[in-house]
């Protein structure tokens, strides 16, 4: 209905030679609508995550905000990733955004963690936990077994 709203976030970890695809619609069809959308990705290994995610506004959907990004950690020359955000406005008073970046472990981290006394795999290890946080973070009260899950399958690809 009218001045309804949504936050969708979503973290893939995709390993060895899985293949993840997650694909979205969010359609604003009334006034006063806003959405917020995050996903962030880590790939290892041969994996791939496919990230399809829309946005539409309606025309009759003025005075709508919505916002969508999908950000993507690639951690090997295989690893591989189709960050596809899209935005469809048929509305003239609205405030949307899309976009996707997509980058590698930024080794300038993992030497500045290092001249502060952490060895290389330490180093990885806190970054890659670190990435999705903000995204995880409130799993972890309401799921505490699905946080640790993904929290060692983390640890489990800095290890890699």
């Amino acid at each position: 209905g009218e001045g309804a709203s949504c936050k969708v976030l979503g973290t893939l970890l995709a390993d060895e030679e899985q293949q993840l695809d997650l694909h979205s619609l969010i359609h604003h069809s009334v006034p006063g609508g806003k959405s917020e959308q995050l996903h962030k990705n880590i790939v290892a290994g041969s994996a791939e995550c496919i990230f399809k995610g829309s946005i539409r506004v309606d025309k009759a959907a003025q005075q709508t905000t919505s916002s969508q990004l999908c950000r993507t950690l690639l951690l090997t020359k295989k690893a591989k990733v189709k960050a596809m955000p899209s935005l469809q406005i048929q509305a003239d008073d609205v405030t949307c955004s899309h976009g996707a970046a997509i980058t590698e472990l930024d080794e300038t981290e993992v030497f500045y963690m290092r001249s502060r006394g952490l060895d290389p795999g330490a180093a990885k290890k806190l970054l890659l936990v670190a990435f999705p946080q903000d995204l995880l973070g409130d799993l972890n009260k309401v799921a505490p077994k699905v946080y640790q899950r993904a929290v060692d399958k983390l640890v489990r690809m800095a290890a890699q």
